[in-house]
């Protein structure tokens, strides 16, 4: 059963104004093409797991160039939210500083952070460098982070 065209057009309406809210930038022409992908999605592009109902389906992609990459569902998009590794850079590694630890005999420490709606999160620590950089190439891969 397919909707009469008045309520199409007001859905697909709907759909590019909360999308572009969100950040999405695409043109009119991209837009025909996503909102299509999006509507005849069964299954979410990273995890494959099939989607319940039409709110399981997300629009993932970059908040800070608002580029599109896939369509997820909500725990896929969930893990990704703002999702950014730390700035602060003091190793010349993406989200690795140091910090001073007395409690260990060098003085300091390495960490790996990351910014989850503009709040820091520490993900590790270690007084290994080396170590962490290997956590930090694994994390990016297990969580799919690839901006």
């Amino acid at each position: 059963m397919s909707l009469p065209f008045e309520l199409y057009e007001k859905h697909k309406t709907s759909k590019r104004c909360q999308w572009k809210k969100r950040g999405l930038k695409i043109t009119d022409e991209e837009f025909e093409t996503m909102y299509k992908r999006y509507i005849y999605s069964t299954h979410c592009e990273l995890c494959n797991k099939e989607f319940k109902n039409s709110l399981d389906r997300q629009m993932e992609h970059n908040h800070e160039t608002g580029e599109f990459r896939n369509i997820v569902c909500c725990s896929c998009n969930h893990r990704k939210i703002d999702v950014k590794i730390s700035s602060k850079n003091t190793s010349g590694y993406k989200g690795i500083s140091k910090y001073k630890d007395i409690r260990v005999k060098q003085g300091f420490c390495w960490r790996f952070q990351i910014t989850i709606n503009n709040k820091p999160k520490t993900i590790k620590t270690s007084v290994n460098f080396e170590k962490l950089k290997k956590f930090v190439e694994k994390w990016k891969k297990e969580n799919n982070y690839h901006t």
